[in-house]
């Protein structure tokens, strides 16, 4: 794997440095090579230098870059402004004519000189494309299972298009894999690919600012999201630090808030203490007791299920307008019953009526793609709740007539008499409990 010189930027360093723990930790585990340089100042910031003075905004831009270039390095940043500050000047000084001559005239002065012969890439640009999620999910020892979170990609990640070409500006995806890579279901919102809006407190437009936060937030939190997962400090700043303000405010809130390396360091058998989670301002605690109640979860379904096709199941969902039942009663939803027992509510399940509306028809098998279907997976929950001591007492007196006789009725000689119908052959019930070994005795 290539060697690159890490440029953390400012806010990482100096604001949220367990963020940055987080990113050597996990780095080194992945195998990064990551070297640290003298020189690097802030990038700039856009908003407030480029907005003010472009001038010293490129120029300091390429100062960054020349000083990597003169150490032999490419830059690797996990911070999206510092990206896209790069991104952006290296394409307007690809792009002008005689701007990089008169960008390279002031950088003299300093023995330095901006070439253009480096790549900036964004740590998370790295993991898709250099490690890939197919990687990190083999190196994830502790998948976080049963955690549904949400994603948000900052705006710098993606844009501005053409200088920055990660993934799809309007309609990205490769964040979501990376998460799934780590074991995790990842929830969708409304607000998504909404601007977090944290520029806006650095300006002074404060309420503005809060209004963002509060309005994605309430989106992820009604989509029923353990977390959130951000990949840039300022809208960490922005979900971590406002929605606290937003909490000690009254408002009912709460969604931990995570740098995509603090997960990817939990999958890899980092423990939360080690990457300083309790410098969050929201607290990451019942998270972590979900995340590691969800392990006893999916010991015991493992028992009796295969996981990885109760979640195709669940994540897929195509025959659930096909099912007999869901035709007549649309209220009853076959793959968000097993998205309940993946959520680890599966005694509630038990306990209750829906499993048994399920027909075992195969009508799902027939028509599944993966020919997993449901009907056995439905098959397998009324047993289980069967020796819980749920399920409707019709299904418990027929099995308990089974195991004494063998049968489930026996035949009416004299209806059969009355048709002209003979003794049908002596039948096997007896010999039947004593295989089955339900009649108290031995079953040899």
């Amino acid at each position: 794997m290539a060697e690159q010189a890490i440029f953390w930027g400012c806010t990482i360093p100096t604001r949220f440095p367990f963020i940055e723990k987080s990113v050597r930790l996990t780095a080194e585990k992945v195998g990064a090579r990551l070297h640290e340089i003298d020189g690097f100042t802030c990038c700039p910031e856009s908003t407030l230098v480029k907005a003010a003075d472009e001038e010293a905004w490129l120029l300091t831009a390429a100062r960054n870059l020349a000083v990597a270039e003169t150490a032999g390095y490419d830059i690797l940043t996990p911070c999206n402004g510092c990206y896209s500050t790069f991104r952006d000047a290296m394409s307007l000084l690809r792009t002008t004519p005689g701007l990089t001559g008169t960008v390279n005239e002031k950088l003299a002065g300093q023995n330095l000189s901006y070439k253009g012969t480096l790549k900036v890439t964004h740590l998370l640009e790295w993991l898709s494309e250099e490690l890939g999620p197919a990687v990190i999910s083999r190196k994830a020892t502790n998948p976080l299972w049963g955690m549904k979170v949400a994603v948000h990609y900052g705006c710098h990640l993606l844009r501005p298009s053409p200088a920055v070409r990660w993934d799809d500006p309007l309609h990205p995806t490769k964040l979501e894999d990376l998460v799934a890579a780590l074991g995790a279901r990842v929830v969708d919102y409304p607000s998504k690919m909404a601007c977090c809006g944290g520029a806006l407190d650095r300006v002074g437009e404060r309420d503005d600012s809060l209004a963002f936060a509060r309005t994605k937030l309430k989106d992820i939190k009604e989509a029923g999201a353990d977390a959130l997962v951000v990949v840039c400090p300022s809208c960490f700043q922005q979900f971590d630090l406002n929605q606290a303000a937003l909490i000690r405010q009254g408002e009912d809130l709460g969604i931990p808030v995570f740098y995509y390396t603090e997960l990817l360091g939990l999958a890899l058998g980092f423990l939360p203490g080690e990457m300083g989670f309790e410098m969050h301002r929201v607290d990451t605690a019942a998270f972590i007791e979900k995340w590691e109640g969800a392990s006893d979860i999916k010991t015991r379904l493992a028992e009796s299920f295969t996981i990885k096709d109760l979640e195709t199941c669940r994540d897929c969902s195509a025959c659930k307008d096909d099912c007999p039942v869901a035709q007549v009663q649309p209220d009853f939803a076959p793959c968000q019953i097993i998205g309940d027992v993946l959520d680890g509510n599966l005694e509630t399940v038990l306990a209750g009526n829906d499993i048994w509306k399920c027909l075992e028809c195969f009508t799902c098998y027939e028509l599944c793609h993966s020919r997993l279907g449901m009907a056995e997976t439905f098959r397998k929950l009324k047993e289980l709740a069967l020796e819980s001591g749920a399920g409707p007492e019709q299904v418990r007196s027929a099995m308990e007539t089974f195991e004494k006789t063998g049968s489930l009725g026996e035949p009416r000689e004299s209806v059969r008499a009355k048709l002209g119908l003979g003794k049908l052959p002596q039948r096997g019930g007896e010999d039947l409990v004593k295989l089955l070994g339900k009649d108290g005795g031995d079953s040899e």
